[in-house]
């Protein structure tokens, strides 16, 4: 399959998809760099995680998004920025967000009473998370690299390397 042509219908919508994903990362970490309320809330995320040196960390994940979000915006090691990406997500994801998972369900009749949360609507709950929908889309990008419009079909390899396919 030739890399810098679009072979199948559906692989414009994967480099839309691509590119979009690419520009939301890199805009995140841009704001979360540059403009002082995203500057503040990140702060405030990282520190409430307990993690040492909140201010490194903070800058350091932002500027970790807004790079490989530019990398993968413009098809540049679209694997491994994928990959990066996904590790961001991850962390994201187990050290806030899951936690954000209600443990019970309160019905809109108080009178009725709270119920413990079944595992299927916990999976419901889970699969509502920004994070996981990242993390699949960016798996998709890390295994089937470029595809097409992007600086990866540009690099003329002569073997196979694995980030650039």
């Amino acid at each position: 399959m030739e890399k810098n042509t679009f072979n199948k219908p559906g692989d414009l919508f994967y480099v839309i998809c691509r590119i979009s994903i690419g520009l939301f990362f890199f805009i995140t970490g841009f704001n979360k760099l540059f403009h002082p309320v995203f500057q503040g809330y990140m702060l405030k995320t990282i520190s409430s995680l307990s993690f040492s040196n909140p201010q490194f960390m903070a800058n350091f994940v932002a500027f970790n998004e807004a790079f490989w979000g530019l990398f993968l915006l413009l098809g540049l090691l679209t694997r491994f920025s994928s990959l990066s990406l996904i590790v961001i997500m991850l962390v994201a994801l187990f050290t806030k967000d899951i936690h954000s998972i209600p443990t019970e369900l309160v019905p809109v009749n108080p009178a009725v009473g709270t119920r413990s949360m079944d595992p299927f609507t916990w999976l419901t709950y889970f699969f509502y998370l920004p994070q996981v929908l990242f993390i699949m889309l960016l798996g998709m990008f890390s295994l089937n690299g470029y595809k097409a419009l992007g600086i990866d079909m540009l690099i003329k390899k002569k073997k196979k390397d694995f980030f650039y396919l």
